[in-house]
């Protein structure tokens, strides 16, 4: 008897225990991870919105609505762009059609206006219900601080099937008199939904709309369709329900724009044109009702042969006082109208002497047809005053437009040594936007100032003098803020040839005072006075702890934000890589700690404008950020999501920080990730991880989803990995040596520590970490395998190649920034080759896996090639992946996915002694791909 009971026992047990084993993760569980976008917060803090999506695109979301008052929650499947109604009643949502109806009506070849589309949702936030809905909507725009209405722009509606017997019928009513056109049919219209009543109103053949942002006012244009020409502008009586026509008669309306408060408006518009790529654009400005014509193409208010230009809106600055416009100088092509297209010669022709070489001119065209230069009309006296032109090519206005003092730059005189040099500089000028008048500030300097928010002052760095510096923009005079001070306020860890950038700044306290940053500590500067600026923080530097200010205001982030009268100031301890969040009284130095969550860091803060509450998420490498409140009153935090309780059930792992000694002597840092259930007395599979220095992210969160171009630590050590994650100090010219002073030693290190199989190690890593994988497998056959994602195989190729992506020449990358070389190729040939993967490869044992992808806009696609086909000429084990149309980076989901199931294959097969997929054995010809996907291991 007692046997039975003792066999039952352990047999219950055994069943409870399996129950409860947790899974390991696999490609096929990306899927049900969730990401938390767009997070709101409503001024008074009582009312947060999210979304919950999921991180692959595959598969559906919802949108959670939290009251704080009620303390009531409501989610709504695939709800999305949610808007807070500025009184606090309402929130506005589209709801996006199923995952699987879309990707159904997609298989079955649906045409696109007749697939799903999004719905549009009225949430009332007091009777915590759903009060309409509207089908077929494409976006919807809400006052900003105002309410009462929403105007809805609805995707025009579908046609009624036609009946088979109809044919002849329409036939019959061919000649007869048409009736007239059901507009919902032919194009998209909008809806002006009134919220008291639940009426609408509609507006037909829209085209553009504004509503402005502080008074009801609402102004529109009307289309009559593509190339057909437009009806005119118009106001909506919001009042009265009612359209007023402003404008009308002329064949195009673009570039609505409208004062803060609605009462004045601006648009562009061109006469009638046979040659719509030729329209001639006038500026029209609305004033207490009178409309009026600021320019003309006649060259009123215009510079001498100059016209508007309809590339940018005109605007108007924050107190309505000024409305800004474009213009440039006419462009007469001195074209052959006799030649067919098939007789003009396609040819891009480079010279030395081009400020900006083909391919960045090819990148920016848009751009540079666009060009255009501001001027502004005094709407109270009418007077124009041109503010730049193309020997100053750039302004930057203060954010509300309205500052007498800003400044100008240009780049040309230093545009061709772009191309090798770095930072880039340029001269600055004072702008008096009263006279436009123009005096030189700064020349020839890297540096990028700021204007103070009174408008009297910009800050800015100076890398020369690597200190920061106060312009006084009335008197043009300059002054040293940090000159006295003993601490560094440049990165004093900077190791490229460059000079080192500053730690930056945190923008500027309610009394227009300055906060800058050195490596650990925030100092205050005044701006009026000739003192020295104060350490407000104190004891960072003694602490190892970085103190920042944060900039949360989205409408003025120069503005150092304040929560209870107090700075918010965020601390990152360097000693464990978490974080805290302080309330700092810059007058004494208090400090107060708010947040201070164990073992994590915190990131994404978002502040009520009451700045009595506060958005937050908090993550450590076990823990997903969810999204918290913090309320000021009370001092408590509120968790608001749990977006991946599915987490629980899989096998995850721990992170630890690390430190060794570099063969060299460096003391360098790094991250070991181990399994959940580690075993001291096992040996593990190593996959060493690298790029630049990591070991900050000690406490970050990685979610299982498929790869851009890296492992994911969380999916390796679910699956038995342990992963190591160096950081690397470089030497000028000696980049690759660099590297294997710090990874290979750090390998070694972990090795020592006894739980790692040394037969079975590799390394990866993705662009200049992949040009390190490259360069380790010719110095070292340590590695069982590796796999390089974009690496750079042939320097003295790619010194001479383009940034695709940005047009850009790669030689400044060599001699002054990450490449680190410090030399052009001619002065330093000899440390081009000696850090070449290429001229290496006949010492490499290690098989190695490559992705580099034929529209990759960084590195150029050609270095994975020179690296692929001189192994394979030598008979080196090589793959590479080569992902259509993708970028440096993998954007695409399904591509994504596949290189994440192909990189764990090769390193399953070559650390755990996997069977080799056919795509490797085998490989995958023309012929089958898109196919057969040859992911079948050998030996089923």
């Amino acid at each position: 008897m007692h046997t039975r009971i003792a066999l039952l026992l352990f047999l219950i047990i055994s069943i409870s225990g399996l129950s409860q084993e947790k899974k390991v993760l696999t490609h096929e569980d990306y899927d049900l991870w969730k990401m938390i976008q767009n997070p709101q917060i409503s001024g008074s803090g009582d009312l947060i919105v999210t979304e919950v999506t999921t991180t692959t695109g595959r598969g559906d979301g919802y949108l959670k609505i939290f009251n704080k008052k009620t303390g009531k929650s409501a989610q709504f499947h695939n709800g999305y762009r949610a808007n807070i109604s500025a009184n606090e009643e309402h929130v506005f949502f589209l709801r996006k059609p199923d995952y699987e109806v879309t990707r159904q009506e997609k298989k079955e070849d649906v045409k696109k206006e007749k697939q799903s589309k999004d719905d549009f949702f009225i949430f009332d936030i007091k009777a915590h219900v759903l009060t309409d809905s509207i089908a077929r909507v494409k976006s919807f725009k809400a006052p900003e601080e105002y309410s009462g209405w929403v105007l809805i722009e609805k995707l025009k509606d579908l046609k009624p099937e036609k009946e088979k017997d109809s044919a002849k019928l329409e036939e019959k009513s061919k000649d007869s008199l048409k009736a007239d056109k059901n507009l919902a049919l032919e194009a998209d219209y909008a809806l002006v939904y009134d919220l008291k009543s639940g009426n609408s109103d509609t507006i037909f053949q829209i085209k553009e709309f504004k509503i402005a942002e502080n008074e009801p006012a609402l102004y529109f244009s009307k289309t009559k369709g593509e190339k057909k020409g437009d009806i005119g502008v118009f106001e909506f009586d919001l009042r009265n329900h009612s359209q007023q026509v402003i404008d009308t008669g002329r064949f195009a309306y673009e570039k609505l724009s409208v004062s803060k408060h609605g009462d004045q408006m601006a648009y562009v518009s061109a006469r009638d044109s046979i040659e719509t790529d030729s329209l001639k654009f006038e500026l029209f400005h609305l004033q207490e009702g009178k409309l009026s014509q600021v320019t003309d193409t006649l060259g009123k208010n215009l510079r001498k042969n100059w016209e508007l230009s309809a590339a940018q809106a005109p605007f108007f600055s924050e107190n309505g006082k000024r409305l800004y416009y474009y213009s440039r100088p006419s462009r007469n092509f001195d074209i052959d109208t006799t030649l067919l297209e098939e007789e003009i010669p396609d040819v891009d022709v480079w010279t030395y002497k081009d400020k900006l070489i083909q391919p960045e001119q090819k990148v920016n065209l848009k751009e540079l047809e666009n060009k255009a230069y501001l001027s502004y009309l005094n709407t109270e006296t009418k007077k124009v005053v041109p503010l730049h032109d193309d020997k100053l090519e750039y302004i930057d206005l203060d954010k509300d437009a309205e500052q007498r003092y800003v400044l100008g730059y240009t780049t040309s005189p230093y545009d061709v040594s772009r191309s090798w040099r770095y930072p880039w500089l340029r001269d600055f000028y004072i702008v008096d936007t009263e006279t436009g008048e123009k005096r030189l500030a700064l020349k020839e300097t890297a540096a990028r100032p700021e204007l103070s928010p009174d408008g009297k002052y910009a800050i800015y760095f100076d890398t020369e003098s690597q200190d920061w510096w106060v312009l006084n923009l009335e008197k043009n005079e300059k002054r040293n803020l940090t000159a006295g001070l003993e601490v560094p306020f440049y990165d004093v860890e900077n190791d490229v040839p460059a000079a080192p950038w500053a730690y930056g700044n945190g923008g500027f306290t309610e009394d227009g005072k300055a906060l800058l940053f050195d490596q650990y500590d925030i100092w205050m500067a005044d701006l009026d006075k000739s003192s020295q600026p104060e350490n407000i923080t104190e004891n960072g530097r003694e602490n190892k702890i970085v103190y920042r200010s944060l900039r949360l205001n989205p409408e003025n982030r120069d503005e150092a934000s304040y929560f209870k009268n107090r700075l918010l100031i965020n601390a990152f301890d360097k000693k464990d890589k978490t974080e805290s969040l302080f309330l700092l009284n810059p007058k004494n130095g208090k400090k107060e700690a708010i947040l201070d969550p164990e073992g994590m860091i915190l990131y994404g803060y978002l502040l009520a404008e009451d700045a009595n509450s506060l958005l937050y998420r908090k993550e450590n490498f076990t823990t997903y950020p969810d999204l918290y409140l913090y309320e000021g009153r009370t001092g408590n935090s509120i968790k608001l999501t749990n977006a991946n309780p599915q987490q629980k059930d899989f096998k995850w792992g721990t992170s630890e920080a690390f430190s060794w000694k570099a063969y060299d002597g460096t003391e360098l840092e790094g991250i070991i990730y181990k399994p959940d259930n580690f075993d001291p007395d096992k040996q593990y599979p190593l996959i060493t991880y690298f790029y630049e220095k990591r070991s900050d992210n000690l406490n970050n969160y990685y979610s299982p989803q498929p790869s851009a171009s890296i492992v994911n630590m969380s999916y390796l050590v679910s699956n038995d990995y342990v992963v190591f994650v160096p950081d690397i100090i470089y030497t000028e010219g000696k980049p690759g040596e660099s590297a294997y002073n710090c990874i290979v030693s750090g390998v070694e290190a972990v090795e020592e520590l006894g739980y790692i199989d040394p037969e079975n190690m590799a390394i990866q890593g993705q662009s200049w970490g992949g040009y390190q994988v490259a360069y380790l497998v010719t110095k070292t056959d340590k590695f069982a395998a590796a796999m390089a994602g974009a690496p750079v195989s042939n320097m003295t190729s790619a010194y001479g190649g383009i940034r695709w992506g940005s047009g850009l020449s790669r030689a400044f990358q060599y001699e002054k920034t990450q490449s680190r070389i410090g030399k052009n190729l001619w002065e330093g040939l000899d440390l081009y080759l000696e850090n070449s993967p290429l001229f290496g490869i006949p010492e490499i044992e290690t098989p190695l896996l490559m992705m580099h992808n034929d529209e990759d806009g960084a590195v150029p696609y050609y270095q994975g090639i020179e690296m692929f086909m001189g192994m394979r000429r030598l008979n080196k084990p090589a793959w590479l992946l080569v992902y259509n149309n993708e970028a440096h980076n993998l954007r695409k989901m399904k591509n994504r996915q596949d290189l994440s199931i192909r990189m764990m294959q090769f390193f399953d097969h070559y650390l755990k002694d996997e069977p080799a997929p056919v795509w490797m054995t085998q490989g995958v010809p023309a012929v089958m791909k898109g196919k057969d996907l040859q992911y079948d291991l050998e030996d089923e």
